[in-house]
């Protein structure tokens, strides 16, 4: 899936950008774009929502895409864990899991269609 030149991309790699780089991440622009299409596969995937050429995603969960990025890259280091202690600071995760339930939890599947 070519990404970097997606119009429906752009608004979320450039604000996952500038919101990772104030919470003081280094992270390249590569890496950026392989958590969002992880992130947008893992809300298709729970919305049963097939993309086109033209879109990706549905525009409604733009939000929660960049919310997804965000919480799985700030468990870079600390993947498959459900807590972590180092020096006096403990971390606990809802799950082991890359994303949360609770923000997947938001996902409204798609009904099928009978046939």
């Amino acid at each position: 899936m070519e990404l970097e030149n997606n119009e429906q991309i752009k608004p979320i790699f450039e604000k996952l950008k500038r919101r990772l780089s104030a919470r003081g991440f280094d992270v390249n622009d590569l890496d950026i774009y392989d958590e969002i299409y992880s992130a947008i596969e893992a809300v298709n995937s729970r919305r049963r929502f097939e993309p086109t050429s033209n879109v990706l995603f549905e525009k409604k969960y733009s939000n929660l895409i960049g919310r997804l990025c965000i919480s799985s890259i700030s468990k870079w280091g600390a993947e498959g864990q459900t807590s972590h202690s180092e020096n006096g600071i403990g971390r606990g995760y809802e799950k082991a899991n890359e994303y949360p339930e609770s923000m997947l939890s938001e996902v409204v599947p798609l009904g099928k269609a009978r046939k």
